[in-house]
């Protein structure tokens, strides 16, 4: 009895967390020739080209382009090329009339703030032409688990809690804006609050810019386990 259930207790998990480790941990430090991480980079040709060129049109675009503190990035470029498949956002949800673009990030590391552009495609609303609330819970944990990451010791963690208020219904065929910024952190813990937004509009002729709607707010805890420093 005393061997069945260290077998079970002990060994089984640790030859499971083994197995498990190991199965993630080679493909996630892929490289190519020249020792880059290898990403799933999406082409430009398979994107709503239409979308990115009101997106660069905006002030808030240009601002956050040409500010020296800002990294640009696509979501992509976060995501390893073999772990495409397991991706939701990258691989199973991103597509024509779906996630119509690779999201464009800008992350100021220093204040610990992100901005993320969405595009929600046709496919990705319900019968009344409203994005499902899903999607929109994917995108706020996602994002402000990128917009944490920086703050922990490994710079990477879990979502340990998700809260999100829903205040509007976004329209399918939609751009959106995602903020986020770190407001606690310390040690393998950070609190990220976040909201998604429609497109700020501004017009040359009035001074008054309009404010944009809030589509939902969301507060993450994110933790680093203790194990994550050996798999670093």
């Amino acid at each position: 009895m005393a061997f069945r259930m260290i077998g079970r207790n002990v060994v089984l998990p640790v030859v499971g967390f083994t197995a498990g480790f190991a199965t993630f941990a080679k493909p996630w430090h892929s490289v190519d020739e020249d020792g880059n991480i290898q990403t799933l980079k999406k082409p430009l040709d398979s994107q709503r080209v239409d979308v990115l060129g009101n997106l660069a049109e905006l002030p808030l675009y240009k601002k956050l382009a040409s500010d020296p503190n800002v990294k640009q990035t696509n979501q992509s470029e976060k995501i390893p090329l073999q772990h495409q498949h397991y991706h939701v956002g990258q691989g199973l949800l991103y597509g024509p009339a779906h996630l119509e673009i690779d999201p464009l990030v800008f992350q100021d590391e220093s204040k610990k703030e992100l901005i993320a552009f969405y595009h929600l495609g046709n496919n990705l609303g319900n019968e009344k032409s409203k994005v499902h609330k899903g999607i929109l819970a994917l995108l706020l944990d996602e994002a402000l688990c990128y917009c944490g990451f920086p703050s922990l010791p490994h710079k990477r963690g879990v979502t340990a809690k998700l809260d999100i208020d829903f205040h509007k219904d976004v329209p399918k065929d939609s751009t959106v804006v995602l903020r986020a910024r770190v407001v606690e952190n310390k040690g393998r813990k950070c609190v990220i609050k976040g909201t998604l937004e429609s497109v700020p509009k501004s017009s040359w002729f009035s001074i008054v810019r309009s404010e944009p709607t809030i589509f939902a707010d969301a507060t993450c805890i994110l933790v680093e386990p203790k194990w994550f420093k050996y798999a670093s």
